[in-house]
């Protein structure tokens, strides 16, 4: 079997017919499909079963036990079961051009490549199936027909993934399956910020990574994603904080192993600020709006939640940190 192609599913029955329907009529056929389903309580365990017939056995279909809220629980247990030489994780409420599978999996096999990385795609709106594909690019520098094998330098590599030069979502990287494995890269158990820790891994492991300029796959601009349906900003910054301390121990936990971080602690702090600085970012507005005080019992509560063994000290040290950041704001402009 030359691909595992695996869909986390929860509530997509809506979307989920065009995602595999743009699987089932692909250019080439050594492939499974991979569908877990994370108890979702409409119909799309019943869209996915649909489709069987239409991939002659090559469709396989697991539910989880309980729901666990996030993606990265069900594109774990799929890589679990995935028995491809690639795999590729595909958004339940995206889908793929035709030949994407096929083109993705020629450049892997001529290149060598750990990781295929596509900076370039479509962005589509929320009609089932739209009418209109926008091209779209994430930090591009590569002309239409150019191809780009990725620096071998970890430094210049590191310095490029903290100035988001990699697109973190799952679905922009085409990647070895033995590689992963090898490594034990799977995704954390977050709702949010999984794919950055995620990304942050392979860039640093993997041998080979070659960037292509085709654009294989359609995202949809979906307004029901978790980050997007939590608007209160009190449930925002406890959508946030859990990974403020699980992601970030994480983070710091790999690079402790790593040799080349051993020897560089500037760039270690450097991964650790920009990883800080995106989630600040998202939550910019939300910190603006509460009080310190608020803030400060959110994160307190939420701290000790995620299990942190200080987390009144590190809330006091999260809330002056973002006083001095919009001081030094309001002090530049």
């Amino acid at each position: 079997m030359k691909i595992s192609v695996i869909i986390p599913v929860y509530n997509a029955e809506k979307y989920l017919p065009v995602c595999l329907e743009s699987l089932a009529i692909q250019t080439m056929r050594d492939f499974e499909v991979i569908v877990v389903d994370d108890c979702s309580t409409d119909s799309s365990l019943a869209v996915a079963e649909s489709f069987i017939e239409r991939f002659d056995e090559r469709l396989k279909i697991f539910t989880l036990s309980a729901n666990t809220g996030t993606g990265a629980v069900p594109r774990n247990v799929g890589l679990e079961r995935a028995c491809g030489d690639y795999v590729y994780f595909v958004d339940n409420d995206d889908f793929v051009i035709d030949d994407a599978l096929e083109t993705l999996y020629n450049f892997a096999a001529e290149y060598r490549a750990d990781v295929v990385f596509m900076e370039k795609f479509f962005l589509c709106d929320e009609e089932p199936v739209p009418t209109d594909l926008d091209p779209v690019e994430w930090m591009s520098q590569l002309a239409d027909d150019e191809l780009l094998i990725e620096s071998y330098d970890l430094a210049e590599r590191v310095s490029r993934f903290c100035d988001t030069r990699f697109l973190c979502s799952p679905w922009s990287k085409f990647l070895r399956r033995q590689f992963l494995v090898d490594n034990a890269i799977n995704l954390p158990r977050m709702k949010i910020a999984d794919d950055i820790l995620w990304t942050f891994k392979i860039v640093c492991l993997a041998k080979k990574i070659l960037r292509v300029p085709a654009r294989l796959y359609v995202h949809r601009n979906n307004m029901l994603s978790v980050s997007r349906r939590t608007n209160l900003p009190e449930k925002r910054l406890e959508l946030y904080a859990s990974p403020m301390i699980v992601a970030v121990e994480l983070f710091d936990e790999f690079m402790s192993r790593h040799e080349f971080f051993q020897r560089n602690p500037d760039r270690r702090l450097q991964v650790l600020m920009f990883f800080m600085r995106i989630l600040f970012g998202d939550i910019e507005r939300d910190l603006k709006s509460l009080t310190p005080a608020q803030v400060y019992e959110i994160f307190r509560r939420e701290f000790a939640t995620a299990g942190s063994t200080h987390p009144a000290l590190i809330s006091c040290l999260v809330v002056m940190a973002n006083i001095y950041y919009q001081t030094l704001k309001e002090n530049c402009s």
